[in-house]
């Protein structure tokens, strides 16, 4: 239907009712635009409020109509305390964004974790790099992650890992020499010389995984340095990583904005950890089976690198050569961060109670005069693992202290999932943070906030149900592939320096300063230092 109007010495017009009604919706928006635009704004935010499922969990206001809140929590580098905070308040579901909760209970956490039971990852791990090629850790294509896991695998299995750990003693006995050379020099206090000890386990981290992936150091050890500025390069693109993967379609304006590859400095293929990883590739071409990848320059030992183009040459459609560069970009990237913080953070608070730090080097005094572990060189992995006190300490430490402080985020799936005896519907967001799931005092006991490496020694069998609720490296299908080098490190060399010195913390009053970007990123482990043997 038309509508007609007359008009004087000319025909009829016709106007169109939908072009009528458009006409009038401009009007009033033209004349009511500051009103209506508050209006819808509030609007919309009342809906996402009011009208979701995850209404009736408490949280934020802020987070309940926007991820904004996620975004500030994750920029302050301390949303893993934050999220402590969160749930001694509201319980033991809280809402963090219009579509996430997060949740305290171990079992649950386990539960989202587990393989098989279809908590696939959220578009939050698309951010990190590199963005042409998913690593082990970013891809959540889940048959893609199973494919490309299935090769990687192999060469971080404790046996091949292992199988490397001559060179992992090469830099473990670096280590004590620059540890020796400064323990021998001027003292300015009658504890010994003071040394930044978290910084020489971030070099020795960063070095071991030289040699295990790529048959080098990186030199860090030796110049005594952050090379190049890798860890803090490594630190800024992990905060990066955090913020924007809070809203990770701003990816795509920022690092990812295609026209940042007309400029060299801004082209993410020109960032310092992606060179790395092409640099390590370089070395080993042209890729082929007489080889199977080794380093032609290096002594013959098949490390990390050399596993990865072994498998990529078994079945290169299944693995393909940007597979390679991922997992080896992925190593450096992540390989070092949480190995290091853990060890900071295993120091801090041994030296930070004198009752436990004496009773563990009691420990390793005793094991030295009993034959356990040898009075001089490196200590084995077996040899570490037969000091259960030197355990339960390492334990506690990743309990109290998880080196990942942002959340773990799944996917309820389609049909909706009932976890801790509540339903979800599908598509919610659930997120686990080891720093509040490992605070469960059903789990771990009463006195779960402090520190007490003697919860995992008092009874066997408690100490194995807390053990099934660690999630310091995560769990199920995505458990951290580099969680056997981590381990393996770690018992060779932590008790070798409790063995070969005496330390005590420079400032027994202070915290240690730590901040989450996406691992727990720790300084000012200034301890004096003294050689026992």
């Amino acid at each position: 239907m038309a509508v007609t109007f007359e008009t004087k010495g000319t025909d009829s017009q016709t106007i169109s009712p939908v072009r009528l009604v458009l006409s009038n919706v401009v009007s009033i928006w033209l004349a009511h635009w500051t009103i209506i635009l508050p209006v819808l704004f509030v609007t919309r935010l009342l809906y996402k409020r009011y009208a979701s499922p995850l209404r009736r969990y408490p949280g934020p206001w802020l987070a309940s109509v926007s991820r904004l809140w996620k975004v500030l929590s994750t920029a302050s580098t301390n949303t893993h305390l934050q999220h402590i905070e969160l749930h001694r308040k509201y319980g033991r579901v809280v809402r963090i964004a219009p579509d996430e909760v997060s949740i305290s209970s171990p079992e649950a956490a386990r539960l989202v974790l587990s393989a098989g039971k279809h908590f696939y990852k959220t578009d939050f791990y698309g951010v990190f790099p590199p963005p042409e090629n998913p690593d082990i850790f970013t891809e959540v294509r889940e048959h893609v992650h199973a494919q490309k896991k299935k090769v990687a695998n192999v060469p971080y299995s404790m046996a091949a890992m292992q199988q490397l750990s001559p060179f992992i003693n090469d830099a473990v006995e670096l280590l004590m020499t620059k540890l020796s050379t400064i323990a021998g020099g001027q003292a300015h206090d009658a504890r010994g010389p003071e040394v930044d000890l978290g910084a020489w386990l971030h070099y020795f981290a960063f070095d071991v995984l030289g040699e295990v992936a790529f048959s080098r150091s990186f030199g860090f050890l030796e110049q005594g340095r952050d090379v190049e500025n890798a860890i803090k390069t490594i630190d800024n693109s992990q905060r990066y990583n955090g913020i924007v993967g809070q809203v990770p379609e701003l990816d795509y304006l920022l690092r990812r904005n295609p026209l940042w590859k007309f400029i060299p400095a801004l082209d993410t293929k020109n960032a310092l950890i992606t060179r790395m990883a092409l640099e390590e590739l370089g070395r080993r071409k042209p890729f082929d089976k007489e080889s199977e990848g080794r380093w032609r320059g290096g002594d013959g030992r098949q490390d990390l690198l050399a596993s990865l183009i072994k498998g990529h040459l078994k079945d290169p459609e299944k693995f393909a050569e940007g597979d390679v560069f991922a997992v080896a970009h992925g190593a450096i990237f992540a390989g070092s961060d949480s190995t290091a913080s853990t060890m900071q953070s295993f120091f801090w608070q041994v030296l930070h109670d004198r009752r436990i730090y004496e009773k563990l080097v009691s420990e390793i005094d005793t094991a030295v005069a009993n034959g356990t572990i040898p009075p001089t060189g490196n200590v084995s992995w077996s040899e570490g693992q037969n000091l259960p006190y030197f355990q339960a300490c390492l334990r506690e430490s990743m309990r109290v202290r998880p080196a990942v402080g942002l959340n773990i985020t799944r996917i309820v799936p389609p049909e909706g999932a009932e976890l801790d005896g509540i339903f979800f519907p599908g598509g919610t967001k659930v997120a686990v943070n080891g720093w509040v799931t490992h605070r469960d005092k059903a789990t771990f006991g009463e006195d779960a906030d402090i520190y007490r490496p003697e919860r995992w020694t008092e009874d066997e069998e408690r100490s194995r149900r807390m053990d099934r609720y660690m999630v310091q490296f995560g769990g199920g299908a995505h458990v951290c592939i580099g969680r056997n080098l981590a381990l393996l490190e770690i018992n060779k060399v932590l008790p070798r320096l409790l063995r070969d010195f005496r330390f005590s913390l420079v400032h027994p009053d202070r915290q240690l300063n730590a901040h989450a970007t996406f691992f727990v990123v720790q300084e000012g482990l200034d301890v004096f230092i003294e050689k026992r043997v």
